[in-house]
């Protein structure tokens, strides 16, 4: 009877530790299963990538910022098919232009903007059928930040038939033929570069690049960049090389009227002519 009971007794234990380890057999191959087809459905995750397109068109030269694009996240395949293999950075700065004719919804990238201190900047920045032209103007009677790129200016010249006035350092000492008048209106300036005056006109040019800022101080002259038509650069070329130059904002009242030496001294009489036994005065004028 003992015998009986203990043969009964481990029988049921040895099933019971069996059905414990077939059930943590089947819990182990099922954590397995599951671990195996979760790594199967990540492994199908499908790769997307960041780009940018317009919101509205843009045309060459245009400044351009993020609130004129939109994000864009495309799958992998169909990001490979405009040439994209990772995310797009536009990185733009202030006052980036584009480059060429950007379509209302076309992707864009960044060699499609050039950046201010970037080669072929100042060519988007001037009008068709115009050229761009450095002209070295006297800083003495500029306004910093007054005239900034973009703005409109008239070019006054003081001109002597008897004193090359493109020197810096040259005084007038003869006032037959003085005069101010403005030799171009409605100039648009593109950019400005300013470096101190040297004394002995020796100095090598600056190395630093055009830059889209005005600045003006002490005795010094600026370079200011601007867009004219083909057919005035002779003209202005003499002009810079003989007169003084100054520019000021053009004002759509009207232009500067021009002035001799008689406007602002009252007793001068310009030049004596003999003639007989008349004395004849008269002012000359440079054109």
């Amino acid at each position: 009877m003992n015998s009986r009971l203990i043969f009964i007794l481990s029988f049921i234990f040895v099933a019971f530790g069996l059905f414990a380890v077939m059930q943590n057999v089947n819990a182990r191959a099922e954590a397995s299963a599951k671990k195996e087809a979760l790594e199967k459905v990540e492994g199908k995750k499908e790769i997307k990538f960041v780009l940018w397109r317009s919101k509205q068109e843009f045309t060459r030269g245009e400044i351009i910022s993020t609130n004129g694009l939109e994000r864009v996240i495309l799958p992998e395949a169909e990001a490979n098919t405009l040439g994209v293999n990772r995310d797009v950075k536009l990185d733009l700065v202030k006052d980036s232009r584009t480059n060429q004719l950007i379509a209302k919804g076309a992707y864009v990238f960044p060699e499609m903007f050039t950046a201010p201190d970037q080669p072929g900047y100042l060519d988007l920045l001037a009008s068709e059928g115009m050229i761009l032209y450095p002209l070295p103007i006297s800083t003495i009677n500029l306004i910093n930040n007054y005239i900034r790129p973009g703005d409109m200016i008239d070019i006054v010249s003081v001109s002597s038939p008897l004193t090359n006035l493109a020197d810096t350092g040259a005084r007038i000492t003869q006032f037959q033929g003085v005069k101010a008048r403005t030799i171009k209106r409605g100039v648009r300036v593109l950019a400005f570069e300013q470096k101190p005056v040297d004394p002995k006109e020796q100095g090598t040019q600056s190395g630093n690049s055009l830059s889209p800022r005005v600045s003006a101080s002490g005795n010094s002259k600026t370079t200011v960049v601007i867009e004219i038509e083909p057919d005035f650069v002779s003209r202005l070329s003499l002009a810079q090389r003989t007169m003084h130059l100054e520019i000021y904002r053009s004002q759509s009242t009207g232009e500067i009227p021009p002035a001799n030496m008689s406007d602002v001294i009252e007793n001068y009489q310009g030049i004596r002519e003999l003639r007989g036994a008349e004395t004849q005065t008269t002012n000359v004028e440079v054109y």
